[in-house]
């Protein structure tokens, strides 16, 4: 519900900067296998890992204060807590969890690559980057919007922008920035593959959520799947993505897909506000 009434707070200036634009959690970099998938309920302050098919779902960490994004490496979990202001490394099952960044505005995605942790910080509207274990956290790109979900590829780094409605494009230092995709209807979640990004759009009450596919660089943008809630974390696998929704405080899903969005299903739900999702080890 609180996501809603801030949707509802920015959607003014929101809608202007869509329509005055011309013409884009958090994906994790791993060279792993990926047999589970992870995710932040935000509202119940926990992070839930479970099958790639979302049996076996159980939490493994507890007590967070309001977990946004997560991202998984060879070896680590990462996640956003924007209550506390900090990013969170823990092990794969969740235990060892431990504050490598504090003093975060209010951190919301997060993203690991091969050598860094990348985060979007949605209130100070910058996206930061830091070692692997959150030192030297600096400043790459600052003057967002609203900057949430954000992934990483090899070569580039990519967020969603609540509040302006696009998916930006930037080289791994933050430099370049580019609006690769605009007039999106409150972008949150954004994911990376080898040859395509993807994105959920929260969408409003009257226009629900959806999710779309696009080339790397912004272009045949497309929606794969509508209709799906308030999508607010996208994930993505050789073979599938997955979305978290909050569809309401107390029964947000996991959903996955194919590729192009065909065979949607629900995988996990009653969920309490699901906010991020990733896939890994």
């Amino acid at each position: 519900m609180r996501d809603l009434i801030r949707r509802a707070a920015v959607a003014a200036g929101a809608t202007a900067l869509m329509l005055g634009a011309s013409a884009g959690a958090a994906a994790a970099s791993t060279s792993a296998p990926a047999s589970h998938l992870y995710w932040a309920n935000n509202q119940a302050g926990t992070i839930v890992e479970a099958n790639l098919n979302g049996t076996s779902a159980h939490i493994i960490a507890s007590g967070q204060h309001g977990p946004r994004g997560v991202a998984v490496g060879a070896s680590h979990l990462y996640w956003a807590d924007e209550a506390a202001g900090t990013i969170v490394e823990a092990n794969l099952n969740g235990t060892s969890a431990h504050v490598i960044a504090s003093g975060q505005g209010s951190p919301f995605g997060v993203a690991v690559g091969a050598s860094h942790l990348y985060w979007a910080d949605e209130a100070a509207g910058t996206i930061v980057e830091a070692g692997l274990n959150g030192t030297s956290a600096h400043v790459i790109a600052s003057s967002q919007g609203q900057p949430l979900g954000v992934a990483v590829n090899a070569s580039h780094l990519y967020w969603a922008d609540l509040n302006a409605g696009t998916i930006v494009e930037a080289n791994l230092n933050g430099t370049s920035a580019t609006t690769v995709a605009s007039g999106q209807l409150f972008p949150a979640g954004v994911a990376v593959d080898a040859s395509h990004l993807y994105w959920g759009n929260q969408g409003t009450v009257t226009n629900p959520g959806t999710i779309v596919e696009a080339n790397l660089d912004g272009t045949g943008a497309k929606t794969i799947a509508s209709g799906k809630g308030s999508p607010y974390g996208v994930a993505v696998n050789a073979s599938h993505l997955y979305w978290a929704n909050q569809i309401t405080s107390t029964n947000g899903t996991i959903h996955e897909a194919n590729l192009d969005g065909t065979s949607a299903k629900v995988i996990a739900s009653r969920q309490n506000g699901p906010s991020g999702v990733a896939v890994g080890p």
